[in-house]
């Protein structure tokens, strides 16, 4: 019974091993991202801050909608940013 449980217990550490070896090798290294992407997405963030600026100005509905305006374009100019 020692033997069994020894046994079964080295091949659950070897396994173990085996698997967070695998694991960080296949991990992706992050690229850098590009200039243009840089420097659009540096553009939308500031077009948002200007826009939410111009929403604190606002009251009740009309700054809601402001606001909500506001982060749908952001995240728009997000996704057109390129890559």
């Amino acid at each position: 019974m020692k033997n069994i449980l020894c046994s079964f217990l080295a091949v659950i550490c070897l396994s173990s091993i085996c698997l967070t070896t695998s694991a960080v090798q296949t991990k992706k290294t992050k690229h850098k991202p590009s200039k243009e992407h840089t420097e659009a997405v540096k553009k939308c963030n500031d077009d948002y801050a200007e826009a939410l600026k111009v929403a604190r100005a606002k009251k009740g509905k009309e700054h809601t909608e402001a606001v909500a305006a506001a982060r749908n374009d952001r995240k728009q100019c997000l996704a057109s940013a390129p890559k």
